[in-house]
């Protein structure tokens, strides 16, 4: 099958937004919504202000009248072709361009890794094959969605940009900008058949890159909910300490510690959790029922 092409904004209240080109489609960018890719809250935009289409192996780039230009790496074009990674600006968003799934997962010669290295590797993937049957059978009953640490590995991010669903730091504004390649991540909704819960599970699971989570909860919704515990409250002493509870190691500790309110807290709309087990099994986390935890 061929790649689509991602179109991201950048940075914003619409930061992780996507527009998705199939092959031999286009895509138009503006402030109205006649565009396929809208941004009504620049101003800067003209209604509709640049194009893109794909034909499956090229991106072509056309402003479309617009009044301020489209620029693509800073320089001012009305048609230009457009590579894996490129930048444009246009009003004052930013956007980057993607060709879905380009860069392969980082090879190394089999020589070269040691015989336990190897059977190590070989027990995570039969563990991730589990993983993933687990998760696509979840994903089909709910919605599902991936919390990641970015700063584990960078293959992370890549994956994310060069996928077609949503991701966005749970750190917010200007100060989290710089610190986007080590923030953790929402991501999602994933379908059972996505390419990137396929890609994330074969690639990360065993490694504590995240987890993931059942839901009904809107991806906002979900974004804002997980904001809150970035930062705890000690109830003991008030200090307030950085929570790192994307880590699944930290979530599979602390849920059977947390006392009935932390619990609650911590789920609210969430259905499931799925974490990492100690030999790298699939285990599934729930707010355990009111008499339990009493």
């Amino acid at each position: 099958m061929e790649p689509r092409c991602i179109v991201e904004i950048r940075w914003g209240r619409l930061s992780g937004t996507k527009g998705v080109i199939p092959p031999g489609g286009a895509l138009r960018v503006g402030r109205t919504e006649r565009a396929d890719l809208s941004v009504p809250h620049d101003a800067q935009l003209s209604a509709l202000h640049f194009q893109l289409s794909w034909d499956g192996a090229r991106c072509a780039l056309q402003d479309l009248g617009s009044i301020g230009g489209t620029r693509l790496h800073g320089s001012m074009v009305s048609e230009a072709e457009v590579e894996h990674g490129d930048w444009i600006q246009a009003g004052e968003t930013d956007f980057l361009v993607y060709v879905e799934g380009k860069t392969p997962p980082p090879q190394q010669d089999p020589a070269e890794i040691p015989g336990r290295v190897r059977f190590r590797e070989k027990q995570r993937r039969t563990t991730a094959a589990t993983a993933l049957a687990v998760l696509r059978a979840e994903a089909a009953v709910a919605p599902l969605y991936a919390v990641l640490d970015a700063a584990r590995d960078e293959r992370i991010l890549v994956l994310l940009r060069e996928s077609v669903e949503r991701h966005r730091s749970l750190y917010e504004g200007a100060p989290g900008e710089p610190l986007e390649d080590v923030a953790p991540y929402l991501v999602g909704p994933l379908a059972p058949d996505a390419r990137l819960l396929e890609r994330l599970v074969e690639e990360g699971w065993g490694k504590r890159w995240g987890w993931f989570c059942t839901t009904p909860r809107a991806f906002t919704e979900l974004r804002r909910h997980l904001r809150r515990f970035l930062m705890v409250e000690l109830d003991e002493s008030g200090q307030r300490l950085y929570f790192r509870f994307y880590d699944p190691r930290v979530m599979r500790r602390f849920l059977p510690t947390c006392t009935p309110r932390q619990e609650e807290e911590l789920f609210g709309d969430i259905l499931a959790i799925f974490v990492e087990g100690e030999r790298g099994e699939p285990r599934r986390l729930t707010q355990r029922p009111s008499q339990s935890r009493e």
